[in-house]
């Protein structure tokens, strides 16, 4: 009896665990690549202060 309880809790241990290793953010990721094609989200467009940022810094790194 006590090991039929044992062997439950040990299962139940091991269910919670293999449970709360289910990440959210490994949810819907791709798991099926296509060679030469980026399959995730779109990039954000930059708005034109940071355009003229980025700008302003390869200027100053060209020399």
């Amino acid at each position: 009896m006590a090991l039929s309880k044992s062997i439950s809790l040990v299962l139940g241990a091991v269910l919670l665990v293999g449970l709360t290793a289910c990440d959210e953010a490994e949810q819907g990721r791709i798991l099926r690549y296509e060679k030469g094609t980026y399959l995730g989200p779109q990039d954000s467009k930059l708005s034109d202060e940071t355009r003229d940022a980025l700008r302003a810094r390869t200027s100053l790194q060209g020399g």
